[in-house]
Parts: structure tokens; C-alpha cells; sequence
């Protein structure tokens, strides 16, 4: 069982070895993230912006880009399988589809923590903020794992069964949830129609959670987590069913044979 979880794992590392532009991605992204909003709203706090604002902003950028790496993880396992057209050696080994989740999984969760201590080290260095003092209410990054998780698969699923055309999803998906999460700003601002959607996502209501960890709407902090945690835990399921389905379609359709 190591050896198949593993193999995922190393297939990404090789990945990275030949193509050093992958860990752009790991370090030097989530730096420009920070530094940009952050450098804003240290602007808009000089000119009168209350200065809880780098808290809630920074938040959300530590949430985001936690789902963003583990997501792209889960994607990029599949998505460099089509391009090299070898996705039928992948699915064609004895590795199962639990040791494809688990290894996709366990790279995502490894890059995703180096781009947490980047954030980190520099948003106390430059801005004097500590994701850390933040305590257990960190606990949160755990749903939003798991949703990332869930949303690479149900995006892997379309890429096995409809081919890379569904690529594009990969990058558009990360905009959607950081639109819908209340990454930069609280969810209740949405319009209600966006605002009704945004309560469906584990990443709304962990967010807000790990927010209370640093005094904002503390009395709803457990609360949120709870549902942040039940809602990814739904997901995930939901996502494993569908890329079950979309490899048996895959395989009926030649979609993976192809490859």
C-alpha cells in the first residue's frame, strides 16, 4: 500500500525537478498574494481603515491559497497524464483509486504547508501579524483540505470522462471559491443569491471560523467550524462517487485508453 501512495507522491516531486516553474507556485505565489493585498490594506489602514483589516484579510489569503495548492494537487496528478499522453499507464497499474487520492492528497497537503510557513514568516516579518496566535482555531485548514480534495476529484472526474477540454476548471474553480468564500471581505456582503450559494461551500464557514480565532464573531467560531467540517466530509463523498463514475466512463468511452 506505501509503494502505490508513494509512487503518486514521487511522480509529482519528478514533476517539479523537471519543471522548476512548479514551485512558483509553492513559494513565490502565495508570497505575491500576501504582499499585494497586504501592502493595500496597510494603505487603506493609514488612511483610516480600521487596522483589523490586515487580520481578516490575511485570513483569508492563508484559507485560500491552503485550498488552492491542495486542489491543484489533486488536478495536476491527472492533468499531466493528458498532456503526456500517459493517463492509461496510470490507470492501468495496481494502484487503486483510494491510493490515487491519498498520495495526490498527501503532495497537496506537503506543498500546501510550505506555502503556510512562506505566509507565515512573512506576514510577521513584514506586517507584524501571527497566523499563529490564532491557536486551535487553525484546526480549520483541515476542512478546507478535505473540500479541496473533494472539488480535484469531482474536476478529475470530468478530465477522465470528457478529456482536458474541463482543464480550464482547474484554475476557474480556485477564482469561484475565493469569490464565493469571503476570502478579501465577510460572506454576508454577497448578493443574496451569491450570499445563499456561498453558505453551501466548507470554505465559508471555515474561514469565518478561523477568523473568531482572532476576536471576529467569536460566539459563532465552533459553530462554523462544525458546519465547515460536515459540509467538506459531504463533499469529499460526493466527490469520490464521482470520480468513480467518471473513470468507469472513461474507460467505457475510451477516453482514458486514448491517452
Amino acid at each position: 500500500m506505501f509503494e502505490e501512495i508513494s509512487a503518486y507522491f514521487y511522480k509529482h516531486r519528478k514533476i517539479a525537478r523537471r519543471r522548476p516553474i512548479e514551485m512558483f507556485v509553492v513559494f513565490i505565489d502565495p508570497l505575491i498574494a500576501l504582499l499585494s493585498v497586504g501592502i493595500l490594506i496597510y494603505f487603506a489602514i493609514q488612511n483610516g481603515a480600521p487596522t483589523s483589516s490586515l487580520m481578516f484579510v490575511f485570513v483569508g489569503v492563508v484559507a485560500w491559497n491552503f485550498y488552492d495548492l491542495t486542489q491543484r494537487a489533486l488536478t495536476y496528478g491527472i492533468t499531466f497524464d493528458i498532456w503526456s499522453a500517459s493517463l492509461k499507464h496510470s490507470f492501468s497499474a495496481k494502484a487503486k483509486i483510494y491510493h490515487f487520492i491519498l498520495g495526490n492528497s498527501l503532495y497537496g497537503l506537503l506543498s500546501s504547508a510550505i506555502a503556510f510557513l512562506v505566509i507565515a514568516s512573512v506576514g510577521f516579518f513584514a506586517f507584524g501579524f501571527n497566523i499563529f496566535s490564532g491557536g486551535l482555531y487553525l484546526i480549520n485548514l483541515i476542512p478546507i483540505f478535505i473540500f479541496a480534495i473533494s472539488i480535484g476529484l469531482i474536476i478529475d472526474s470530468l478530465m477522465v470522462s470528457k478529456g482536458e477540454k474541463y482543464m480550464a476548471l482547474i484554475w476557474m474553480m480556485a477564482g469561484v471559491v475565493m469569490i464565493f468564500s469571503g476570502v478579501y471581505y465577510p460572506a454576508d456582503v454577497l448578493p443574496t443569491p451569491i450570499k445563499e450559494i456561498s453558505q453551501l461551500l466548507p470554505a465559508t464557514h471555515s474561514i469565518a471560523s478561523m477568523r473568531a480565532g482572532f476576536g471576529y464573531s467569536v460566539e459563532t467560531g465552533l459553530a462554523e467550524f462544525a458546519i465547515g467540517l460536515s459540509l467538506s466530509i459531504v463533499y469529499l463523498i460526493a466527490g469520490i462517487i464521482l470520480f468513480k463514475k467518471g473513470l468507469k466512463k472513461g474507460y467505457e468511452n475510451g477516453m482514458i485508453t486514448n491517452y
